[in-house]
């Protein structure tokens, strides 16, 4: 939903104004060492009720509840997911429990930051979305990753003039490519299988103390839909351009992205840019 209709203006706007989101991973409930027993009595009592109450009940359900706690209402995920669908349950529970718009009672920020990580690290923000023909879910996902300063300096040649090529080490540029791929129910990288990788870059242009270099690349990976092998597999050249500093092996920007993208009998994009 974080790609469907939690990307949508007018759901965060109602769900802001009229609503206190709680969002909880079931995972997490299930383990006493993680969630305390009087929150997972909670969740228990919030399925029953709504058991009871002859609602559509699930681990992966929208339950809205009223002021005093009691269930008024729940969507299956699959129909939750419908961003037009989500904004007429809203609406129809703002109608019906006369709820007025209010302020959020804490100040909104983003859900997608990098993590912690040594100053002078190379932070680079990936965004994935499908482009048409199916094979994968609508909506945009994002990710984080990072390079120490020191893993920032193996993705630079050691020798800079017009003309050098290079290929990104093996390593630091798998741990990038782990994640080119559409939004799918399967996001856990660590379950994708590369079978081709390449990123070479050349640089075309030396200027004030400033390096540019053209990044071009091919990504074949196997990459579950589901997380359960189904064969399919995600194709695409890259195409892209780094700016550094020959004397220190900084990285200015950094900017890649798909060309041609292929998965699942659709085609989708991903972006990735430096911070």
């Amino acid at each position: 939903m974080r790609t469907g209709p939690f990307s949508s203006l007018e759901v965060i706007r109602r769900l802001n104004a009229s609503f206190v989101p709680v969002f909880a991973v079931n995972e997490d409930y299930r383990d006493p060492k993680v969630v305390p027993k009087e929150e997972r009595d909670e969740y228990d009592r919030i399925y029953r009720q709504a058991l009871a109450k002859k609602f559509s009940a699930g681990t992966v359900h929208v339950y809205v509840l009223n002021p005093a706690g009691e269930v008024v209402g729940t969507r299956h995920v699959a129909e939750a997911a419908k961003t037009k669908k989500l904004i007429e349950f809203l609406d129809e529970l703002t109608a019906s429990l006369g709820t007025q718009p209010g302020k959020t009672l804490s100040t909104p920020k983003p859900q997608s930051c990098p993590s912690k990580c040594e100053p002078g690290s190379l932070k680079l923000h990936l965004v994935a979305r499908g482009l048409g023909g199916g094979g994968s879910w609508d909506g945009t996902a994002e990710n984080w990753i990072v390079y120490s300063p020191s893993e920032s300096k193996r993705l630079l040649p050691k020798d800079a003039n017009v003309g050098t090529t290079w290929d990104f080490d093996c390593k630091l540029a798998e741990r990038l490519l782990l994640h080119v791929y559409p939004v799918t129910e399967n996001n856990d990288p660590a379950k994708n299988d590369i079978k081709e990788q390449r990123l070479t870059a050349k640089i075309t242009a030396i200027k004030d103390g400033v390096a540019t270099a053209r990044i071009d690349g091919r990504l074949v990976m196997r990459h579950d839909f589901y997380h359960k092998p189904d064969g399919k597999t995600v194709e695409t050249k890259l195409v892209g351009y780094v700016e550094f500093e020959p004397a220190t092996s900084k990285i200015r920007s950094f900017r890649l992205v798909t060309d041609d993208g292929k998965y699942g009998g659709g085609k989708f994009g991903v972006a990735v840019r430096s911070e």
